[in-house]
């Protein structure tokens, strides 16, 4: 018997290509048990909201938006954005980001688009197509921790078994509710958010020295074939700044 989310009708025809069978019978309680931590469900310490901005009252309102595709998956950050009019905006830039809400993509979970709001998103808006979370005590579970979680092989275990549908595969708020987290102590759970971003910071060392070295060389041989008629190269600079992206022509989410 296949159970599904929403009712409809289908020929069976169709049935091959509207589902697949992913690691649905996936049992984590050997690996929860062998953690030695506190497990609960996400739903029973964060709560989903769905506040969204009001269109009338936004339509000359200027706001930063993310989508999907501004998700860093490999580093869990946002790595661009958007500037809008609430005229302007495209149909699905709704919904209200506040400081500390864990957002998860919902098409294609696997990637790890997952991220915690940081300040500066504070009150800006982001597309419908996450979920968002909302920490209910942060003295029990730090938001930031939440999301590296669901970055782990555990958390995409926990994401693949719940996808069904294959032509774009999605999760639904109510299956994030019913993921399973593991609790650290809340030093244990700052410390690894603190691990986590020197670790971000030292890439962003390592990368820009490795650069530095690289246009150093290319100076070099810039000049021993030029002379003073050379260019001067400047090593480009890589880090956290966000980038703004003005010409935004497409608005589509399957980028992402």
């Amino acid at each position: 018997m296949i159970t599904v989310k929403k009712k409809f009708v289908l020929k069976k025809s169709e049935l091959s290509k509207k589902f697949r069978v992913e690691n649905n019978n996936l049992d984590i309680r050997t690996l929860v048990e062998a953690s030695g931590y506190p497990a609960k469900k996400i739903g029973d310490i964060a709560t989903v909201h769905r506040q969204e901005r009001k269109k009338k009252e936004t339509i000359d309102t200027r706001f930063k938006y993310i989508q999907i595709s501004d998700i860093d998956v490999y580093l869990g950050r946002i790595k661009s954005y958007r500037t809008f009019t609430g005229a302007t905006a495209p149909n699905n830039a709704r919904r209200i980001m506040h400081y500390g809400d864990i957002l998860i993509s919902t098409r294609r979970p696997t990637r790890g688009a997952v991220i915690t709001v940081p300040q500066e998103f504070h009150n800006e808006i982001c597309t419908v197509f996450f979920t968002s979370l909302t920490v209910h005590n942060w003295e029990e579970v730090d938001p930031f921790y939440l999301s590296i979680f669901l970055r782990t092989s555990l958390g995409r275990l926990q994401f693949q078994s719940m996808i069904t549908e294959t032509a774009y595969p999605v999760i639904s708020d109510e299956d994030v509710e019913n993921m399973i987290l593991l609790i650290p102590s809340i030093e244990e759970q700052r410390g690894i958010v603190q691990m986590y971003h020197n670790a971000v910071n030292t890439f962003f060392e390592n990368l820009n020295q490795a650069y530095s070295s690289i246009t150093n060389s290319r100076q070099s041989i810039e000049q021993s074939v030029l002379g003073s008629a050379a260019e001067l190269i400047t090593p480009t600079k890589f880090g956290l700044d966000l980038e703004e992206i003005a010409d935004d022509s497409d608005h589509q989410e399957e980028s992402a």
